[in-house]
C-alpha cells in the first residue's frame, strides 16, 4: 500500500478496484518516512516537478498532524538561508587535531 492524495479517490474510473485503508495519523507519519526516499530519487532522476510537490505536501501534512506551522517553517527556511546559507555540493567532518 501507499500514501495517495484524498481527491485522487473521487477520479477513479468505473471497473478499477483498489482496496482502501484508513491510517492513524502516527501511520501516516511511518508512510511518509518509508516513500520519501523512493520518491525521492524519482523525483531527482525524472527531474519531475510534480513529484517535488508531492514531497512538499507529504511535508507540510505531517507537520499539520505535529501541529507544527508549515508557514513557519517556510519562514525559518528562508531565514536560515539568509544567515547560514544554502545547503550546496559539499560535506564536511570535524577532525580532532592534537595541540
Amino acid at each position: 500500500m501507499k500514501l495517495i492524495r484524498d481527491k485522487k479517490l473521487s477520479s477513479m474510473v468505473p471497473g478499477e478496484s483498489y482496496s482502501i485503508k484508513k491510517i492513524t495519523k502516527a501511520e501516516f507519519i511511518l508512510y511518509v518516512k518509508k516513500e520519501l526516499p523512493n520518491l525521492f530519487a524519482e523525483a531527482v532522476t525524472q527531474k519531475n516537478h510534480e513529484k517535488f510537490a508531492d514531497i512538499l505536501e507529504m511535508i507540510n501534512n505531517t507537520c499539520e498532524i505535529l501541529n507544527m506551522d508549515w508557514h513557519e517553517c517556510s519562514r525559518l527556511k528562508s531565514s536560515k538561508r539568509y544567515e547560514s546559507g544554502k545547503y550546496d555540493c559539499m560535506v564536511v567532518t570535524k577532525l580532532n587535531l592534537p595541540d
